[in-house]
């Protein structure tokens, strides 16, 4: 009961707890940073590959796009056969939909790719469900929708994001580089 009473019992509880509330504090601390750092990476690395994904994609839709504008080219009229096939590769772009990471890439970057597979999907898509669409007014929407995606730099300043996600992800750390099959 007297060392209740005595300073040196009161003094050592007290820095006792005081250094496991400041330890407990510190853990916390550091503890959090580490998780917010890590849920950064891990949100710049799934952006990245989900841009990566979209340039592919949208750069195979444009060749392939183009591929069609080269056969109608120079021709006075546009016919069924001349369409024979042609399609938009939008598995990328439709999955997107299910994930936040596309939201981190630049709005307007973004806007432009949507009205592309917006404007060229529609176009291909109301050609197949009905007669009504000419392959004329098909391919006007194709060349138009094309020519925009090159005039604006879209494909240049997708990769451009792509090139600056690689290197922040790079400097974290985090190797994203594509492997070779």
């Amino acid at each position: 009961m007297s060392d209740i009473r005595s300073l040196p019992y009161w003094v050592g509880h007290f820095l006792a707890v005081a250094s496991t509330v400041v330890g407990v504090y510190l853990a916390a601390v550091v503890g959090f940073d580490v998780a917010v750092k890590l849920t950064l990476v891990e949100s710049d690395r799934g952006t990245y590959y989900l841009a990566e994904s979209m340039h592919q994609e949208l750069e195979f839709n444009a060749a392939n796009m183009q591929k069609y504008i080269d056969k109608v080219e120079g021709k006075p009229y546009v016919y069924k056969e001349h369409l024979a096939g042609i399609k938009l590769n939008d598995y990328v772009f439709q999955a997107s939909k299910y994930t936040d990471s596309v939201f981190e890439i630049d709005p307007t970057l973004l806007s432009q790719i949507s009205t592309f597979y917006f404007a060229v999907g529609n176009a291909i898509q109301a050609y197949y469900d009905s007669n009504m669409a000419s392959p004329a007014n098909v391919m006007t929407v194709v060349k138009r929708e094309t020519k925009k995606l090159q005039e604006q730099g879209t494909l240049d300043r997708l990769a451009a994001y792509n090139a600056v996600l690689t290197e922040n992800l790079k400097k974290q750390g985090i190797n994203v580089a594509q492997p070779t099959y």
